[in-house]
């Protein structure tokens, strides 16, 4: 065997076992400086972007292509004149002119609801109730000699607080009721004219006991006896007395007022207040 064949493989067994060494060593010092748990995951992501990157090359060749088809002449002129409008938009912005501003509108004015009117009263005081209506519509005898002995009368009936106070609730009944259109005129005459006319003309228990046409008022009717009760009972408040000289004066919503105890001499107010 010639000096050739014997030394010619000698330096390939080298290189093998200095690339097999190295490997070894690679791996040995990877293994020290990165768990073995983490380097298979290092592994498959640097895979993953050498994948990423070949397939990245590829489609900007196979869009390079693409676009170069497609850029034909007619494109390349309508790019080119779109891009002189816009450099001359930029370069000189349109002026933009204001309108000038127009007549404000008239503010809507919602019209009111007209709200009903309230019913006009047929009788427009106490006093034109009794001698307009009262007295024409409820005829009885009283005048006749011995007619005092079934009913009694006075022709001055403003003088009795309590015929006043009567005559006020049956005006007042007789207003809110008159309306209706059913048996509201009806219950007027039942519940409220007639129990009042027979209480005022009784001879026995109404308020003008003494008086008659013949010899005109009386007053002979006094007024219940009445002790003063304590302050305890009802206390400091209890006591409201009319703010006048003449209770007959004194005559609220509902008609209720003090009636004095003398014949009235002053000036009377026949307007009841709403």
């Amino acid at each position: 065997m010639t000096a050739t064949e014997n030394t010619t493989p000698e330096p390939a067994a080298d290189n093998e076992a200095d690339n097999e060494a190295g490997t070894e060593t690679a791996e040995a010092i990877a293994a020290e400086v990165i768990p073995a748990e983490h380097l298979g995951e290092l592994l498959e992501d640097a895979i993953r972007k050498a994948v990423g990157a070949q397939i990245g090359a590829k489609a900007k060749k196979i869009a390079e292509g693409v676009v170069a088809t497609m850029l034909t002449p007619e494109v390349v002129a309508g790019m080119r004149e779109t891009a002189i409008y816009e450099a001359e938009l930029a370069l000189n912005p349109p002026v933009v002119v204001e309108p000038e501003p127009g007549p404000e509108p008239e503010p809507v004015v919602e019209a009111e609801e007209e709200q009903p009117e309230p019913p006009q009263k047929e009788y427009r005081s106490l006093k034109a109730f009794v001698e307009n209506y009262v007295t024409q519509i409820y005829r009885r005898e009283v005048s006749k000699p011995g007619s005092e002995k079934t009913l009694r009368w006075c022709p001055e009936w403003w003088k009795h607080g309590e015929a006043v106070g009567r005559f006020s609730a049956m005006w007042r009944a007789f207003e809110a009721l008159r309306q209706g259109e059913t048996v509201e005129p009806s219950k007027w005459w039942t519940d409220h004219f007639d129990p009042h006319m027979d209480r005022l003309l009784d001879t026995q228990f109404g308020a003008f006991k003494y008086c008659s046409v013949a010899e005109g008022h009386k007053d002979k009717l006094c007024k219940l006896p009445c002790t003063p009760a304590p302050e305890s009972v009802f206390g400091e408040a209890a006591d409201e007395t009319p703010a006048t000289d003449n209770p007959f004066e004194y005559i609220t919503a509902a008609g209720f007022y003090v009636p004095e105890q003398r014949p009235v001499r002053s000036r009377i107010a026949w307007e009841i207040p709403e």
